[in-house]
């Protein structure tokens, strides 16, 4: 008994003191997580009701406008670190409602008028609001601008890619929709363009007689650029949309190869069919009169590249890396041997998918030696196991070595690139690389890993990478 009281009075003990820890806790983290407006930390704060401002009737005196109305959409942002107060971020909307019978000049006239009276209310009603967040949209039925990034002060903007908008509906677009200026460039925005398939080319006509830049996109057709659009290439995209299997045929113009999707897999003969009648066109390919290249995928697998019209580039070597001046040229130049030659990882860099690494190669000799090819390079996983089925292609399709007459210390370059791919189900990464400067040379394995940078490259099996010839580096 004595003994089963103690083992009693020691259970009630650390009971009692659980209980007095857990109170503790709690009231600590209600301390952490109590902020000074009375809601708790890492709740959402109420968002702020939207206000209608109370604009007044001197709009209804412009001829075509039909409704305006201001929002203000201020929000609360919560503070991020402990004890930091709220801040509240002032923006207003405007939405202006044009009659859809306008023409461009009357549109164009409304909006400039509008804006001009709807300003000073603006700054009346919501004067904490600033000019960065106050956006103003016009809509025409279909047709629809919006410009948010200076607020209100870009009448001529606005007019200007209204009357656009206008001429591109009566030439048959059913959708347009664009900002004002290209906050990159300082250049009118480009619109995107919806309309049936056989209108695109008349409206990429449109477009670049009024010097707008246009996304245009109609049936199984697509035409993208950031430049004045080409109503030769527009055709061709449309043609090549139209032939039997096609789904669609998409450029993105002017650097990338015309892509045509085919209703196919790898094998089917209509793959090679759509492909021939590429290589064998007889229209105009470009504005230009450049080469364009294509590729022709089935929607189940299989693909044939090649140059439409059978018109291919002349040859291109690869520029020096940087802005020096190209090394003296040595015909005497003895090839550089492999024991020359210092290889190194250069490492690598990231941008909208795309991916790059470079090598670098660097002279030791105390005489000049020359070098002239592409580098011969393998991937491997963190096992030394090579990636599988890893096409290797040229950096681009018309690029060739050129001889690189390399003085002592000085260094050549490689460039690997590849698009992006995911590495969402932790697969086997690239972590080394086993390269080949030269031919006939005894291949090096160089890791990936830099200080401060990533340890990997995202180079997977079945991956497609470009590999540039060797190089002048920058200095």
């Amino acid at each position: 008994m004595p003994g089963s009281t103690r083992r009693r009075e020691l259970w009630v003990g650390i009971v009692a003191v659980g209980l007095v820890l857990l109170v503790v806790v709690g009231c600590a983290v209600a301390m952490l997580w109590a902020r000074p407006d009375g809601s708790a930390a890492g709740t959402t704060t109420p968002e702020l009701p939207l206000r209608f401002l109370d604009l007044s009737d001197e709009w209804r005196s412009v001829p075509g406008v039909r409704e305006v109305l201001a929002t203000d959409e201020s929000r609360r942002i919560p503070g991020e670190d402990f004890g930091e107060a709220d801040r509240v971020e002032h923006s207003v909307s405007v939405e202006v409602s044009l009659e859809e019978d306008l023409s461009g000049a009357e549109a164009a006239a409304a909006s400039q008028e509008v804006l001009r009276l709807v300003r000073p209310e603006i700054t009346r009603l919501a004067p904490e609001a600033e000019a960065d967040r106050t956006s103003v949209s016009f809509s025409l039925g279909q047709i629809q601008v919006t410009v948010g990034e200076r607020g209100l002060d870009r009448g001529d903007g606005i007019g200007d890619a209204l009357a656009d908008a206008v001429a591109l509906r009566e030439a048959g677009a059913t959708s347009v929709s664009s900002t004002v200026v290209d906050p990159q460039t300082g250049r009118p925005a480009k619109a995107d363009v919806e309309a049936p398939q056989d209108r695109l080319v008349a409206l990429a006509t449109v477009a670049r007689e009024r010097q707008r830049p246009v996304d245009l996109h109609g049936g199984g057709a697509w035409y993208r650029s950031n430049e004045l659009p080409d109503p030769v290439a527009v055709e061709l995209v449309v043609v090549a949309s139209e032939q039997p299997s096609v789904t669609s045929a998409q450029l993105a113009a002017p650097y990338e190869p015309l892509i045509v999707l085919v209703e196919a897999a790898e094998g089917d003969r209509v793959i090679d069919d759509v492909s021939r009648w590429l290589t064998g066109y007889h229209g105009s390919l470009v504005r230009s009169g450049q080469p364009l290249a294509y590729a022709v995928e089935g929607t189940r697998g299989g693909k044939v590249e090649g140059w439409v019209g059978g018109r291919t580039p002349a040859p291109t070597t690869m520029p020096p890396f940087g802005d020096a001046a190209p090394w003296p040229a040595d015909p005497g130049a003895p090839s550089c041997r492999p024991s020359d030659l210092e290889v190194t990882f250069g490492g690598q860099d990231a941008a909208l998918g795309s991916r790059q690494a470079w090598l670098r190669a660097r002279n030791l000799g105390r005489h000049v030696c020359a070098i002239e090819g592409v580098p011969v390079v393998e991937f491997l996983n963190a096992a030394g196991a090579r990636q599988t089925d890893v096409t290797a292609k040229p950096y681009e399709p018309s690029m060739v070595p050129e001889r690189v007459d390399v003085p002592p210390s000085r260094s050549v370059m490689a460039v690997i690139d590849w698009q992006a791919m995911s590495t969402a189900n932790d697969p086997d990464v690239t972590t080394e690389l086993l390269v080949t400067a030269l031919p006939g040379g005894t291949p090096i394995t160089l890791g990936v890993a830099v200080i401060d940078g990533p340890s990997d490259l995202d180079i997977l099996d079945g991956a497609e990478v470009g590999i540039s010839p060797w190089a002048q580096a920058a200095d």
